[in-house]
């Protein structure tokens, strides 16, 4: 069984330990950007239970951040809508792996995730539209990451996982995004760690 939190952790300006040692012990973590916060852990063994508690504490989006040429391998388009939005946030067209039912359980989420992140799976694997939205990124090295999203997807791989993230925009109950002092509230309060995306580099 893969956790989402870690018991007794704190939270800092920097991390006590790498993020890539949390996503190893199935743990998920917080990257801050100028948008709100991410909670990010590795798609490769996202679980019922990793779902539930990202879906209850976000805007219910979940992310899949991924290589372009992976998103191209699997025939998964470009959403032309969202991808045009003021974000920039280069969206493609939500899927759900074959096999689902309605595709939005905590279940459902996990299997469509582990699907993306599985190199075994082939574009017949996947059906469209869903409900994971990936999110295409240039492969990078930590250091080179020019978003918070290809940080996520180099975190992951540099963890040894398959290089897809999920990654969720944490929000209040009212519905706007985590301000950076929520953003370390709810981590104390969930017992998570939290570090500013750009500085990944220095940890």
């Amino acid at each position: 069984m893969h956790r989402v939190v870690r018991k007794n952790a704190g939270f800092n300006s920097l991390p006590n330990r790498h993020p890539c040692k949390y996503f190893q012990e199935g743990e998920a973590y917080i990257l801050l950007d100028g948008d709100g916060p991410l909670l990010v852990f590795p798609a490769q063994h996202a679980t019922t239970q990793q779902l539930h508690f990202a879906v209850r504490h976000s805007s219910g989006l979940v992310h899949a951040a991924m290589h372009s040429d992976r998103l191209d391998e699997l025939r998964i388009p470009d959403q032309t809508v969202l991808a045009s939005e003021r974000s920039g946030i280069p969206f493609t067209v939500a899927v759900d792996a074959v096999g689902v039912t309605t595709g939005i359980s905590g279940r459902d989420r996990a299997l469509t995730l582990r699907t993306l992140a599985s190199p075994d799976s082939v574009p017949l694997d996947l059906n469209r539209p869903g409900h994971i939205l990936p999110v295409r990124c240039r492969p990078s090295a930590l250091h080179e990451a020019r978003t918070v999203w290809e940080a996520a997807v180099a975190l992951v791989e540099r963890a040894g996982f398959q290089p897809v993230a999920v990654a969720c925009r944490l929000m209040h109950d009212r519905g706007d995004v985590l301000g950076e002092h929520d953003s370390r509230a709810f981590a104390n309060w969930a017992s998570l760690e939290t570090v500013d995306w750009q500085a990944l580099h220095l940890v």
